[in-house]
């Protein structure tokens, strides 16, 4: 008899579907968040599956090409978080890459809290050479 997969490995192969599958994907959702989903990243902080599933729709409106890559995935049941590179495209211009690591953490078989992490002003410099250099000097002044 198979064993089921875990939350962790899922919620991988949700990220990998959505990258082929597009919308078709987010059907998986309730299976896999929690109604009262917590969901944060830099530009959004949304409580709701609703509003998660609103999120996933705007992103998948917004770009021609929306695709996971490597993904990788540690920790428990309880409490994983998944490592990747995401990559977009609005249809026009270049395409952006980004590295990205989201941190989740589950109760019941289900993902209640989740945070991304990644650089959104970096990814948007990274395509322009100059541009992308003059940030990283800059930050890297300031923070570094």
């Amino acid at each position: 008899m198979q064993q089921a997969a875990s939350l962790p490995q899922r919620i991988k192969a949700f990220y990998e579907r959505v990258s082929v599958e597009r919308d078709a994907a987010l059907v998986d959702l309730p299976a896999l968040y929690g109604d009262q989903v917590h969901f944060i990243n830099p530009v959004v902080d949304q409580h709701g599956l609703a509003a998660f599933r609103e999120a996933w729709d705007t992103a998948l409106r917004k770009y021609k090409v929306f695709k996971f890559n490597d993904v990788e995935v540690i920790g428990t049941d309880e409490q994983f978080t998944l490592v990747y590179s995401m990559t977009i495209s609005f249809g026009f211009g270049p395409s952006f890459t980004t590295d990205m690591a989201t941190s989740c953490r589950a109760d019941g078989g289900k993902v209640i809290f989740l945070r991304d992490y990644f650089d959104p002003l970096g990814s948007l410099m990274q395509p322009f050479g100059p541009l992308n250099w003059l940030y990283r000097k800059v930050f890297g002044l300031l923070v570094a």
